[in-house]
This record gives C-alpha cells, sequence and structure tokens, in this order.
C-alpha cells in the first residue's frame, strides 16, 4: 500500500480570495475622505468645535471596519482547491458548502478583470457548468494563470488503467 496521494486527490492549486487590494482601497478612501472633511469642516466651514470634526471621524472609522469585516468575511467564508481531476469551491463560515466540478461537469471558463484588477492582476473567474450553473471564483491573484492551471486539468481527458489486483 502506498501512502502517497493519487494523481487525482493531489492539490495543483490551493487559495481563497485575495482581499489584501480592497483593505488597501478602502483604508486609502476612508484617509481621503476624513482629511477632505476635516479640511472642509476647519477651513471653509470654520466649526469652533472639534466634537463634530471628532464625530465625523468617527463615523468614517465605522464605515471603514464595515468594509474591513466585510472583506475579512469573504476571505474567511471561501476556499479553492484545485485536484488532478476536478475544482473544489467551500463557502460559508457557520454552515459549509461544498461544490465539487469534475471535469466531465466542466463546460466553459471566462476570467473577468476590472481595470483596478487588470492593475493589480486580480480577477473573478466565472466557470459554465453543464447544468447551466455558474461557478465564480472572486478575488483571484493572477487569474490568467491560474484559468490556464484551471483549463488544463479539466480538459485533459482521464484515462484509467485497471491493475491485475482490481479486476479480481
Amino acid at each position: 500500500m502506498s501512502s502517497e496521494p493519487s494523481e487525482e486527490s493531489r492539490v495543483v492549486w490551493e487559495a481563497s480570495p485575495w482581499v489584501l487590494p480592497g483593505l488597501v482601497g478602502i483604508t486609502a478612501e476612508a484617509l481621503a475622505i476624513a482629511i477632505s472633511l476635516a479640511w472642509v469642516e476647519l477651513a471653509i466651514l470654520k466649526v469652533g468645535s472639534l466634537d463634530i470634526v471628532g464625530a465625523t471621524l468617527a463615523l468614517i472609522s465605522l464605515f471603514w471596519l464595515f468594509g474591513a469585516v466585510r472583506l475579512a468575511f469573504v476571505k474567511w467564508s471561501s476556499h479553492y482547491a484545485l485536484r488532478g481531476s476536478s475544482l473544489e469551491v467551500r463557502h460559508g463560515i457557520l454552515g459549509k458548502k461544498i461544490f465539487t466540478l469534475s471535469a466531465a461537469g466542466f463546460s466553459d471558463l471566462e476570467v473577468i478583470k476590472s481595470l483596478t484588477g487588470r492593475i493589480l492582476n486580480t480577477g473573478t473567474i466565472v466557470m459554465e457548468t453543464n447544468s447551466d450553473r455558474d461557478l465564480k471564483l472572486v478575488r483571484i491573484r493572477d487569474p490568467i494563470r491560474v484559468s490556464a492551471m484551471i483549463r488544463q486539468v479539466m480538459t485533459v481527458p482521464m484515462v484509467r488503467v485497471a491493475t491485475e489486483g482490481s479486476l479480481r
């Protein structure tokens, strides 16, 4: 008996959504809005009380925290694993939903990259299955490379060779 994993079960690629660019983006937005509003309140409106400026900054901080928690949930709730003959997608934090796409169920693959996705080399991979169900892999780092690996795994025909021991 061999303890090595079979070719079908070995993991070719494994990842979770890449949320770091999103976190950097919402941090930059929050800082820009905070600086702009503080300047408007102090310089233009000549607000004499720092309580109003503090309340504005606290509100912006709450919006930033909401965005950061949302990104954390996206990362923690999704996991992707490309194996030798299938793609496994897990969703959920408390309850888990696992979807396994085999090569037989694979139909089409599409890579979507926004302008910021092209700059940061991130994107979404959408796979169409034979059951007309779309499967999305969101916030994928280097989606072109990953889609090439998925195509390679999903389009290679599987040949199973029966050994003499399994025929008995």
